[in-house]
């Protein structure tokens, strides 16, 4: 939590430079709209899992939109703590964003945090098994703490890659080292629920069908692979756990490249994961995103 405060520092800083005539290029601004989409998107799953209801609607906009299926998760006290603190986050992000693009700040768009989730479970699971499988019971990420944790990685890795992509396109110094610096958190909050995953890998999770004998480890590598899936040919995104040779498998806390580096996506990728293979609208987003970037 500690993080926040200078991160925030810096980023309304950032504001009072927005504030200037010509501060934002006109791509600088789509960008950043894009971004603010994809934080209206973690920002409301995270408030609502923690506490029940949306981020505040001062930070929606004039015509913001909320969101669909927003419930409070049954979270353990740990649990709880986490959503909190990434919810807080998450806020900040959105306040923040809002604040640097000022009267240029798309409005919330209409999301879809509920039954968005059964259907990318569903989409992954059958994507494992290669048939059409129905969850049962149907995945909800405020049903535990797993399921949480579950609903968090859909996400997680999505948004810092998401970042990593975009960077390149903010050319004043400024907005980049702002960009590095949300990548950082996001980079942070992964990295927690990686490890939170990995440490309950071999979990039987609370599904009935397609088997009353699936693990969390199966499930992750699931989500990664439709993630895969829809974003285009290229084989990059990481599960949990990675075998090496037959038998030995591997914890993966980090999903680098042989450099190092994390890998980036374009934001026609992204867009494709959250509209769950849609190039316009559709799954988290059923309108589509605001702005300027909404098209795969």
């Amino acid at each position: 939590m500690a993080m926040r405060r200078p991160l925030v520092a810096a980023l309304v800083a950032l504001a009072a430079l927005a504030g200037s005539a010509n501060a934002l290029s006109a791509l600088e601004t789509a960008v950043l709209n894009f971004a603010l989409n994809l934080e209206y998107l973690e920002a409301n799953f995270y408030s609502c899992a923690a506490y029940g209801k949306p981020i505040a609607e001062a930070y929606w906009g004039a015509n913001g939109v909320k969101p669909l299926g927003c419930m409070k998760a049954k979270l353990s006290t740990t649990y709880f703590q986490l959503a909190d603190e990434i919810a807080q986050d998450e806020i900040a992000h959105v306040r923040t964003l809002r604040a640097v693009l000022g009267d240029a700040a798309v409005d919330q768009p209409l999301m879809d945090i509920g039954n968005a989730f059964a259907v990318a479970a569903n989409a992954a699971a059958s994507l494992a098994f290669n048939t059409s499988v129905t969850l049962e019971p149907a995945f909800s990420p405020y049903s535990s703490d797993l399921t949480f944790l579950h609903g968090a990685f859909i996400f997680e890795d999505v948004g810092a890659t998401a970042y990593a992509g975009a960077a390149q396109y903010l050319g004043n110094s400024s907005y980049l080292t702002a960009a590095a610096q949300i990548l950082a958190v996001e980079s942070y909050h992964a990295g927690a629920v990686r490890a939170l995953l990995i440490k309950q890998q071999n979990t039987v999770a609370p599904f009935k069908k397609p088997s009353n004998d699936l693990r969390v480890r199966t499930i992750i590598q699931a989500i990664s692979d439709l993630r895969d899936a829809v974003d285009g040919p290229t084989d990059d995104d990481q599960p949990i756990m990675v075998l090496e040779g037959r038998q030995r498998w591997r914890s993966n806390h980090v999903p680098a490249d042989s450099n190092g580096l994390i890998y980036t996506r374009t934001t026609s990728q992204v867009l494709k994961i959250v509209y769950l293979g849609g190039t316009s609208k559709g799954g988290f987003f059923p309108n589509g995103l605001n702005g300027d970037i909404k098209s795969a």
